[in-house]
């Protein structure tokens, strides 16, 4: 005869009305009794009934149940426990009275949502039917293949992997690039940004007239000798300014930075203004112009394989430069209508002049070594040895290598944090020594991800036969039970097709991200940038979609009051940063994939997706700039912005017939108040179209004190520009006669004015770039502001 026995449950073991209640099907296929006694009737629907057990099996069942369900109302894994368990038989029921106002409904709501589904559950993502073959592959070949000779094939691989990376990656970062001709010339290695040895920077950096600038043409043997340059890859972004650089009257930021320049024959709308070699390829751009991003704007080095590059400095001063359309799909070049001290233009690579004396004044083919980057080889080859990785390796171990892999791929290909040039040997330790100092934190946090996140998505479930009877104890509730059914298997090409992908979208966030037109999330950089509000409002929005969905997930497995009350602590944590004095709260990306990881500890195709791009996003930030501080100082936000701690003076008037140049200082005058450090900046300096060209020592000019503040800070600007022993009358001249002119015969002269220790290189900011219109003297004085 059955025996029926029933049970209440409530939350924790606990009755209460108010909870949800737990069922489980009653057998149906009850035995007939001849007995006149019927059995006891059965409570409400908060009842789990076992019907036709013996009297032990109905102890074991009980515990089961109870077990399972104390699990699930806190929040443990649900698949953890029994084989035999059958999920199905705990059930949340929600109240079946129909509510009454819309204050019934939205409680409702709240409720499910706080409570949970009826049925927790958090499958992998099912197998792609169509790759039902090469689903099986994996469980094949680990079923066919000894452990030990797999981890023989494994270690063998991975050793013919870090060789073929070595053999392509360290020569270029070791062996210098020679010339075949000329194995003794000097060929410099550059960033896609490096100015050093050409340009040493802006405003006064070069000192008076630009003497000190380039510094490169001191070291040649004759001012006709040309220089040799080696560009990394990826120069066609990496040659963007991201601290304002003044050109003239324009303020340049967030575009690449090359002055001029183009196609000196092929281009019909600016031909050449004048040709200086007959190798010649380009019209001359300014001086100043980052080398590498120029030679990509001219099309003779390649943004995707680097290259080397000519370059001759005999163009010498120019009266103008143009704006030319850029090769590669780079920004057109920067215009500037007047003159400019300095220019180089670029010649073919191949020619070279004899060494010899039998040789001298001809011509011969050159070749070089070493030229072209290798780092797009090094990605693609990384990429496809990750492949078989990702595709057969266990969870853990792909997880493991294809980091670790990352990581180095950012430090010493992709995206370096340091440019090495091969003829110094410490650059290339010093680069090591820089992924070391940063791998070993970065380990720290991928183990703390894989354990609390992308483990759950990426370890697969046990062979069969493995856990045929289990305890429940929390020994065990990390390994979820391999069901038989086929929805339950993992599926690797889910792995293969969605994982991998966007892990490697994430790495190259200098290539993808980065491209967007947004630099930083402050207000001013949104507001420099144009289409920055549109890019970010698009970020937002997709996080918010896709925190939606993984809310979701989270809550069908049972778990959104726990991650509701995690994510409530980050949110809470970074309003508090946020208000801490002095500082501005910076969620770095690597923060962001730190923050976001967490909330993807599912077992779906949208935890494939997400945890893969935020962990390249998580590497590519750690790897390339290092764990930077969540809060930043002001200071260190502003680059090589002006800082604003010493206030330029202002430009107030030009006098045509005396010639005199007037301005007001606001230390003086008292519209800033003065501090001891700003009475040691007591010279003024004079920039004219971005060279410095007066310096006024002690408050005083042309023998005329400042002291009196009846008399207004003068400087003579007519006789700078008109005496014939100043350094810049030839180019004023010059300009004159070629260069760009208004409907008035005018040229445009760009006067900024800073203020400067006596007898130091330690300036202040600059003022904006006031327009004067020589020779009829009109001056269009600067908008506010520093540069």
């Amino acid at each position: 005869m059955g025996v029926y026995n029933q049970m209440h449950l409530g939350h924790s073991g606990k009755r209460n009305n108010n909870d949800n209640d737990f069922s489980t099907p009653t057998n149906k296929s009850l035995a007939s009794s001849s007995s006149s006694s019927s059995p006891p009737s059965l409570s409400p629907s908060n009842a789990i009934e076992l019907t036709n057990l013996d009297t032990t099996n109905t102890s074991s069942n009980t515990h089961t149940a109870m077990s399972t369900t104390s699990n699930l109302l806190h929040g443990e894994d649900y698949e953890s426990g029994s084989e035999d368990y059958d999920q199905s038989s705990v059930s949340f029921n929600y109240p079946n009275e129909r509510s009454k106002g819309a204050m019934d409904k939205i409680r409702l709501f709240f409720r499910k949502v706080w409570e949970g589904p009826r049925e927790p559950r958090d499958e992998y993502a099912p197998r792609i039917q169509l790759l039902s073959y090469l689903e099986d592959l994996p469980v094949k070949f680990k079923s066919r293949v000894p452990l030990t000779y797999r981890r023989l094939m494994l270690t063998a691989y991975l050793l013919f992997w870090f060789g073929l990376c070595y053999a392509i990656l360290v020569p270029y970062l070791t062996v210098p690039p020679s010339s075949k001709l000329n194995p003794h010339t000097h060929i410099y290695s550059l960033s896609c940004s490096a100015l050093q040895d050409f340009w040493i920077g802006k405003n006064a950096a070069c000192g008076m007239n630009g003497e000190l600038c380039p510094d490169v043409t001191k070291h040649l043997a004759s001012p006709d000798d040309d220089i040799i340059i080696r560009c990394p890859a990826l120069c066609d972004r990496g040659s963007w300014t991201y601290s304002l650089l003044p050109i003239g009257d324009q303020r340049i930021k967030h575009r690449g930075y090359f002055i001029g320049g183009g196609d000196a024959f092929k281009n019909k709308e600016h031909k050449t203004l004048k040709s200086y070699d007959q190798n010649q390829l380009t019209n001359p751009y300014r001086a100043d112009s980052y080398p590498c991003g120029a030679a990509v704007h001219a099309g003779l080095v390649s943004p995707f394989w680097g290259g080397c590059a000519r370059i001759s400095y005999k163009s010498g001063a120019q009266p103008y430069f143009n704006s030319t359309k850029g090769k590669y799909g780079v920004d057109p070049s920067i215009s500037f209508d007047s003159f400019f001290k300095s220019s180089f233009f670029f010649k073919k690579l191949g020619i070279s002049r004899g060494q010899t004396q039998k040789e001298q004044g001809h011509e011969q083919y050159d070749t070089f070594t070493e030229c072209n980057d290798p780092r797009m080889i090094i990605l693609l080859i990384n990429v496809v040895l990750g492949l078989p990785i990702i595709y057969l390796a266990s969870g853990a171990v792909a997880y493991w290598i294809l980091t670790i892999v990352g990581f180095w791929t950012i430090c010493l290909a992709t995206d370096p944090p340091l440019n090495v040039d091969a003829v110094n040997p410490e650059d290339f330790a010093y680069l090591i020594s820089i992924g070391l100092e940063r791998f070993l934190p970065t380990c720290s946090i991928l183990y703390i991800l894989w354990h609390f996140s992308t483990k759950r998505t990426l370890l697969e479930p046990k062979l069969p036969g493995s856990l045929d009877s289990r305890p429940l104890g929390p020994e065990f509730r990390l390994q979820e039970p391999y069901l038989e059914s086929t929805d339950q298997k993992i599926s690797y090409m889910s792995r293969v097709l969605l994982f991998y992908p966007l892990f490697w979208l994430g790495i190259l966030n200098n290539v993808t991200f980065d491209r967007l037109p947004v630099d930083r999330l402050t207000i001013s950089d949104l507001k420099e940038q144009p289409g920055a509000l549109l890019s970010v409002s698009c970020i937002i929005f997709t996080i918010a979609t896709c925190a939606v969905i993984q809310a979701y997930k989270i809550w069908l497995s049972g778990r959104f009051r726990k991650y509701l009350f995690v994510y409530s602590i980050f949110v809470v944590g970074l309003i508090f940063l946020a208000q801490l004095p002095g500082l501005t709260l910076r969620v770095h990306h690597y923060i962001l994939a730190m923050l976001l990881i967490p909330g993807c500890a599912t077992r779906g195709r949208t935890a494939l997706m997400f945890q893969g791009i935020l962990l390249g996003l998580f590497l590519s930030g750690a790897s390339r700039w290092g764990l930077a501080a969540i809060a930043e100082t002001i200071a260190s936000l502003k680059r090589d912005d002006p800082q604003g701690n010493i206030v330029p003076p202002l430009f107030t008037g030009y006098n045509n017939e005396s010639g005199l140049l007037n301005w007001v200082d606001p230390i003086n005058n008292g519209t800033v108040k003065r501090t001891a450090y700003q009475n040691k900046f007591t010279s003024i300096s004079l920039l004219i179209n971005d060279i410095e060209e007066y310096v006024l020592d002690g408050l005083a000019s042309m023998g005329t004190t400042t002291n009196d503040p009846t008399i207004p800070p003068v400087i003579d600007i007519k006789s700078i520009l008109t005496n014939s022993t100043s350094s810049i009358y030839n180019w004023v001249q010059d300009t004159l006669q070629n260069g760009i002119k208004d409907e008035n015969g005018n040229i445009a002269i760009y006067l900024r004015v800073g203020r400067k220790i006596p007898n130091t290189k330690i300036y202040s900011d600059y003022s904006n770039a006031a327009v004067l219109k020589w020779p009829s003297g009109e001056l269009v004085l600067p908008v506010p502001g520093l540069t």
